[in-house]
């Protein structure tokens, strides 16, 4: 049986990997899909059966597991985002956007601000309120490129909504343009009018 590992994850990305399973599987096939968040089972069961699709439950330490069975209804234009509860503060977004300007955080010992960047964007997920967007310019914009220790976290930020821009200037200095692997390009001008904007500016 295929086994869907969705632990660590928050809405809407169990979903979207619970649609993608269901895309790739026939009719009868059956998955296993794995949680260890309980505002996301709920959301999952929700989406699973407002579009008819079976399901069983089993509980295990720190997790459920959802054993899925494809049926014959389609659910591709079935928006995944629309079944992440709204009352979870998660994804409310807050007055402010965050500054990188480093591809660590602080001064001193090199390897250290690594690990203090990273513990920051693991901490942003366990924040009350999301920024709005988080603006990379000078070496932060390694950050965003494939094989940055914190790639994967900012993809996950990007698709709960947090806009992620990168400075062009920047990246074609570094000549990372092939590398990056999430955000849009921007340039000064535009980052000089969001943080003259009325949102805080958060600088780790």
């Amino acid at each position: 049986m295929r086994i869907i590992d969705a632990r660590g994850k928050l809405c809407p990305l169990p979903l979207i990997d619970t649609k993608r399973a269901l895309k790739e599987s026939g009719n009868g096939d059956v998955f296993s899909l794995l949680l260890d968040n309980k505002t996301s089972l709920d959301n999952v069961l929700r989406f699973l059966m407002d579009n008819k699709t079976a399901y069983s439950v089993s509980e295990s330490e720190g997790g459920w597991s959802v054993e899925v069975t494809k049926g014959p209804g389609k659910t591709d234009n079935v928006e995944a985002e629309a079944y992440c509860t709204p009352a979870v503060s998660h994804f409310e977004k807050g007055e402010y956007i965050v500054v990188l300007s480093s591809c660590r955080i602080g001064e001193g010992d090199e390897e250290l601000g690594k690990k203090l960047m990273k513990s920051f964007f693991r901490a942003l997920h366990d924040l009350d309120r999301l920024p709005k967007k988080i603006l990379f310019y000078n070496s932060g914009v390694r950050l965003a490129t494939i094989d940055s220790d914190v790639i994967n976290d900012i993809k996950d930020l990007e698709r709960m909504g947090v806009e992620i821009l990168l400075c062009s200037t920047c990246v074609d200095h570094y000549g990372i343009g092939d590398l990056v692997a999430v955000g849009n390009l921007s340039n000064m001008f535009a980052f000089a009018e969001i943080m003259s904007g009325p949102d805080k500016v958060v600088k780790p």
